[in-house]
């Protein structure tokens, strides 16, 4: 069936993808140094970073209302194609306004993943969506975890800029994978309407909002803690801390992957009930990551985090398609997006004031608190849901 060959090659080329965008992340601060930047590198570094989520947040919608008017394709191509080309910018610069450019640019042209989830979404059988999104999300977790590696490696053997060069030949190979080994048939959109008329609508959807909650505190949260575990680490030991800190942040993204792909299986629980549970086990969990001591329990806690992680990642998304009429998923999902990318901006501003106010350890405990309001705010959802369906009244 042709959802299944969609999702395959969309999971394939997302994770190929996914290996190209992070590969060359974590060495952004070394490529300034190359260039001769000398003076504020941490802060040219966070900014070159910061600025391609920012770029794409506000793109997102964009994106997502031209999804819906000329296909999940068509963007999936724009994206994968337009940021090959970024890449290569990004390898030949030459300092670091020029870096600063380029990695806007990225940011406005990005999108591939977020492509590759809409047309899974919009071509999947509903009866099958946890699957699907389940199989996407460990593909694109699993790029995450080989990225860096993948990326290292090349740097260590041939330099950062050849690096830059092999990611956009990545990026290419999983874009021509995903665009040519995938079809879609366009429901063409009814009305045309405005980014303000989408967002209004979307808003007004009191379960979207809810449940584009729980995604954005996923985000936050993801965030939070990069710019404080690398120093949390260090008040831990004294002893290969780059590395432990490589594999505190890598071992998420390997339960996350197993998990993902586990989700659907639990056929005894509702997607309502496994996102309640993960967000408070998310909050749980972080409590923990914050009072331990010992690098081991930390990395355990990280791990069965990210079993919950996936809860949230994969139910959310499940019950967002299921708020949203096919004819506006791409929009929908384009909003959602932009929330998710403004929640990468925010998280590292968040977590750094709060590691140099209250202790690197903080990061984790005000993870924990958007977790947990995320989680009362959806049970009191549930609840009024509930209660109005009760008495035989119908809710948006």
């Amino acid at each position: 069936m042709q959802w299944r060959k969609n999702l395959w090659f969309l999971s394939i080329g997302a994770f190929i993808n996914n290996i190209g965008f992070t590969a060359v992340l974590p060495f952004f601060p070394a490529f300034l140094v190359e260039m001769g930047l000398k003076e504020n590198i941490s802060m040219w570094s966070g900014l070159i970073i910061s600025v391609n989520f920012l770029a794409a947040g506000l793109m997102s919608p964009v994106w997502g209302s031209f999804a819906d008017r000329y296909g999940k394709r068509i963007m999936l191509a724009r994206s994968g194609f337009g940021m090959v080309v970024t890449y290569i910018l990004i390898a030949m610069a030459t300092n670091h306004w020029q870096l600063l450019i380029y990695r806007t640019l990225n940011g406005l042209l990005a999108g591939f993943i977020a492509a590759s989830i809409m047309l899974v979404v919009s071509t999947t059988p509903q009866e099958r969506m946890g699957y699907a999104l389940g199989i996407i999300n460990t593909f694109i977790a699993a790029g995450s975890i080989l990225g860096p590696f993948f990326g290292g490696t090349l740097v260590q053997y041939l330099g950062i800029r050849p690096t830059m060069f092999a990611a956009a030949g990545v990026l290419l190979a999983g874009t021509v994978l995903g665009y040519y080994g995938t079809k879609e048939k366009v429901v063409k959109q009814i009305k045309k309407t405005t980014l303000l008329e989408d967002l209004g609508l979307v808003l007004k959807n009191r379960g979207l909002r809810v449940y584009f909650l729980a995604i954005t505190v996923l985000q936050i949260t993801t965030f939070m803690i990069v710019p404080t575990l690398p120093l949390h680490v260090a008040e831990l030991t004294s002893h290969n801390t780059e590395l432990l800190t490589g594999i505190l942040f890598s071992v998420v993204g390997i339960s996350m992957a197993i998990g993902s792909a586990q989700i659907y299986r639990i056929n005894k629980l509702s997607n309502s009930a496994i996102l309640l549970a993960s967000l408070l086990l998310c909050g749980i969990l972080s409590v923990l990551q914050g009072l331990t001591s010992s690098l081991l329990i930390l990395g355990l806690t990280r791990f069965f985090f990210g079993f919950v992680y996936a809860g949230v990642n994969v139910s959310g998304n499940v019950l967002i398609t299921q708020c949203s009429g096919e004819e506006m998923r791409g929009r929908v999902f384009g909003i959602l997006n932009s929330f998710t990318y403004f929640g990468a901006v925010i998280g590292p501003l968040l977590g750094g004031f709060m590691g140099q106010q209250l202790g690197n350890a903080s990061a984790f405990h005000g993870s924990a608190l958007f977790f947990f309001v995320a989680a009362g705010v959806f049970w009191y959802y549930q609840r009024s849901l509930h209660k109005v369906q009760a008495n035989g009244v119908s809710v948006a």
